[in-house]
């Protein structure tokens, strides 16, 4: 018991501390039973979240997308069974049977082939615009005046001898120039 209980002037101090006692026992019991102000719990899950409506439509969807096309290649294998017995390789899609610019495109392809050949008949009767001799007759005077400025001159026959070849060094071996 507290100070101020005691201090206090009571008729009877058996029944007032039995008094005391039953008070604090049922504050002790209210404490246990009180219940929180504050919501803690878990809040209650959405049905809507867990059956997921959309996907399971969207699977039933699919489900019957595959299923279709299940029975419609059972159709077809079914078909090819009964008549055919081989393989169905021609497609009548209207898709692949004709083409609108087909008859166009064969004009054209015969327009570019006829071209084609005019200019070949043009380069081919078409006369050489180099003359085959006056480039001979260039080379020679070319090749005299290289024997003119040169130091050490050619040997004659050695150039013809070896057939156009070249030698280690290029266009003319040095040592095969000088005199003995």
């Amino acid at each position: 018991m507290d100070r101020g209980r005691k201090a206090m002037p009571v008729q009877n101090k058996a029944c007032m501390t039995r008094h005391i006692q039953r008070c604090q026992e049922r504050h002790q019991q209210k404490l246990r039973d009180m219940k929180c102000s504050v919501d803690n719990k878990c809040p209650r899950a959405a049905s809507h979240l867990k059956t997921k409506a959309k996907k399971n439509a969207l699977m039933e969807e699919r489900f019957g997308q595959i299923e279709t096309e299940n029975r419609l290649l059972l159709e077809k294998m079914s078909h090819i069974m009964r008549f055919k017995g081989g393989i169905d390789c021609t497609n009548d899609s209207i898709k692949y049977s004709h083409s609108l610019g087909k008859e166009r495109r064969k004009r054209e392809l015969q327009r570019i082939t006829k071209e084609n050949q005019k200019i070949l008949k043009r380069i081919e009767n078409a006369k050489p615009t180099y003359n085959h001799a006056r480039w001979e007759e260039e080379a020679k005077k070319n090749e005299d005046i290289l024997q003119n400025i040169c130091e050490f001159k050619p040997q004659a026959g050695r150039r013809d001898d070896r057939d156009d070849e070249d030698s280690i060094f290029g266009y003319m071996d040095f040592y095969d120039s000088i005199p003995e």
